[in-house]
């Protein structure tokens, strides 16, 4: 499916001949929030399901690559993810945000591409060269400090790997953190806590 271009358009200024001392200024349209949109594309209007995939398109590529390690496969779950969701939008409840749904979908097709075996396995950090993971000496740049930390992340148990991508790098509050991950909200609270007292040891440790 080939989403829209960019929903929201720049201002536009407007002037009334050449005599015109004001310009008229045009505001944009305000954006649709997901339940119109949904209700739209239930109702026949494809356009407004390519808004919802413009909408979501990169941050669940973002989120789904962090599992996969791999760009093909990313891309795939984030394909996969949304023709589902496509096709069971007339299941969707709306107890959940529409944001929250799409992650369960592809946090299910990451989990199925490591059980069938096609997924990338997750690197431990003590299988890395040390050299691999520190920026070289003098070199504090950002894109160094990311690579660890990915490295870091890939460390942490499965469960406590999720839970942290979805609240820091998918904003998703604890809420609905529980409802992807089929947990209570306190286990989802624990289960961040845990893989944050972690990171926080393993950063300490690579600084020494």
């Amino acid at each position: 499916m080939q989403p829209l271009q960019d929903v929201g358009k720049p201002m536009r200024v407007l002037r009334l001949g050449t005599r015109a001392r004001h310009a008229i200024t045009v505001e944009p349209a305000p954006a649709q929030d997901d339940a119109a949109l949904i209700e739209g594309t239930l109702a026949g209007q494809r356009a407004d399901f390519d808004v919802l995939v413009e909408r979501y398109q990169k941050a669940l590529y973002a989120f789904a690559y962090r599992f996969v390690r791999d760009h093909e496969q990313a891309a795939d779950v984030v394909q996969t993810t949304f023709l589902q969701a496509y096709s069971r939008l007339a299941q969707f409840s709306g107890r959940a945000t529409f944001k929250t749904w799409l992650h369960q979908i592809a946090l299910n097709q990451c989990r199925q591409l490591h059980r069938s075996g096609h997924g990338r396995q997750q690197v431990r950090l003590d299988d890395v060269r040390e050299r691999e993971l520190v920026a070289p000496e003098g070199d504090n740049s950002t894109a160094g400090w990311k690579m660890l930390l990915e490295r870091l992340i890939a460390r942490l148990p499965q469960r406590q790997r999720e839970v942290l991508t979805l609240r820091i790098f998918s904003d998703l509050p604890f809420k609905e953190i529980a409802r992807v991950e089929g947990m209570s909200e306190n286990s989802a609270k624990v289960n961040y806590h845990h893989a944050v007292v972690s990171l926080r040891r393993w950063l300490r440790e690579n600084e020494s």
